[in-house]
């Protein structure tokens, strides 16, 4: 299809564009062990969209999997700084951020859910770039978007990039299931992915891409001619 994304490229042209993310989920790999050790922290649901952005693109993708429900470790907050600094070092000298951060972390394992944010998601699933700048890391420029509640169905996601390059896309449920994880080309700045929603629920987009890009519009289509 003319513009749409070249989907699904092989192992090895995808393979350092995976790593690339996969190489940031060790990041607080020595909070895994302070889970055992600490009692229950209650966190405010307060932090920047800046923070809990930074956390689901830098942090996250290690900790989806190793959620607990009940254990969580405030005690540890100075034990962590030097943690999170080693494998977010924009966070140096921030200690709001390195809280914050650790904040979301702690939320996360406490409540297998992603720490909530206060965000109005468009009617029409269509956003800007004005509103998608809020949900992007400013070096990386890997983004993270709640794209809100879906029913069971059929739908496409349509991106449109300031330029051609390759990224790493994910859809996932609010309960971290993976709906979309692979590997895109885009073509006429443009990459387009189908999707198929089995069980309903809040959904989050997150890219990342292989050098720094800005999305320029983000839609994305029911397609009720397709059948359920």
């Amino acid at each position: 299809m003319p513009g749409a994304a070249h989907a699904g490229l092989d192992r090895r042209a995808c393979y350092h564009l995976t790593m690339s993310y996969q190489s940031i989920t060790g990041v607080f790999g020595l909070l895994v062990f302070l889970l055992l050790v600490s009692p229950l922290f209650a966190v405010e649901d307060k932090a920047s969209t800046e923070s809990v952005v930074i956390f689901n693109t830098i942090c996250a993708k290690c900790h989806e999997a190793q959620c607990s429900g009940r254990l969580s470790f405030d005690e540890s907050f100075e034990v962590s700084a030097s943690h999170i600094l080693r494998h977010y070092g924009q966070a140096y000298g921030n200690k709001w951020l390195q809280k914050e951060l650790f904040d979301i972390l702690n939320y996360m394992k406490g409540k297998c859910a992603y720490f909530p944010m206060q965000v109005t998601v468009p009617l029409t699933r269509d956003w800007s770039s004005e509103v998608l700048d809020k949900f992007t890391t400013l070096m990386e420029r890997n983004y993270f978007i709640p794209v809100g509640n879906f029913t069971p169905g059929h739908y496409r996601i349509e991106l449109e990039l300031d330029k051609d390059v390759k990224v790493t896309a994910h859809l996932i449920s609010g309960e971290f299931e993976m709906v979309v994880e692979d590997c895109y080309l885009s073509s006429d700045r443009r990459i387009s992915i189908p999707f198929l929603i089995e069980e309903p629920g809040n959904y989050y987009f997150r890219m990342y891409p292989r050098e720094p890009v800005w999305i320029s519009k983000l839609a994305i289509i029911p397609l009720e001619n397709k059948s359920r």
